[in-house]
């Protein structure tokens, strides 16, 4: 494991967790969807564990739980590995993100006017920590997330929430790439606030537009990406 992952291996975060393989388990996610692992990069079990200072077993767990998801690959006689993410995985990942979130607006319009104040702090969050001084692209995203993930929770459905998380993780992995793109993420925070705007003058029509074409920019973003650097 490269040296460039040291800090995000500090132990101290495992202070009073309790379950100690989801612990792992969401530490590592978290670590994939924001690069600190590259795209085919190998993982060691053993190294992971000793970095953290616990045994293997909750390390081994956590990445049998990665693995179900699609995070990583296990390679007989080589080894773990981190997945990587190509055109079409992408092409299909947004294709079941607008199928969902789609859906989600339009069955759970009432309840988005309802929470009107939650998102509209969202998307000012995002412009807060876009504009700041210190940027940190994460900050952005994880207020990107929030919004799209109050999008989908205004179906109130269960299954569907926690399927939209396990996907959506796999399009950060991607998204990570274009944190420092400042002209798309702007371009994102104005398409946010088209979505908003048609949010508050109760134009489901309106909202439904400016959200499919605010997913088909970012996917098309990501393409380019994709065909230029070779990165996934």
């Amino acid at each position: 494991m490269p040296d460039k992952n040291h800090d995000t291996m500090d132990k101290n975060w495992l202070a009073g967790r309790l379950d100690m393989k989801e612990a792992i388990y969401e530490k590592l996610k978290d670590m994939i969807m924001r690069r600190d692992f590259t795209p085919n990069e190998r993982i060691d079990a053993a190294e992971i564990a000793e970095k953290f200072g616990i045994s293997r077993t909750p390390v081994r767990d956590a990445l049998n739980m990665l693995d179900a998801e699609g995070f990583i690959k296990t390679v007989p006689r080589q080894g773990i590995y981190v997945k990587g993410i190509y055109r079409q995985d992408l092409i299909e990942l947004f294709q079941y993100r607008e199928m969902v979130e789609l859906f989600a607006l339009d069955t759970g319009f009432d309840a988005l006017i309802k929470d009107l104040k939650d998102i509209s702090a969202d998307i000012h969050r995002f412009e807060t920590f876009l504009i700041s001084e210190n940027y940190d692209g994460y900050q952005v995203m994880d207020s990107d997330i929030k919004l799209h993930k109050t999008i989908v929770a205004s179906t109130r459905n269960k299954v569907i929430m926690d399927y939209y998380d396990k996907v959506n993780g796999h399009v950060q992995m991607a998204r990570a790439y274009y944190l420092q793109d400042l002209q798309r993420i702007k371009q994102a925070h104005l398409e946010h606030k088209s979505f908003l705007q048609a949010l508050e003058e109760g134009d489901k029509e309106g909202a439904k537009l400016h959200l499919k074409q605010h997913l088909e920019q970012t996917l098309a973003n990501l393409l380019t990406i994709i065909d230029i650097y070779k990165v996934f």
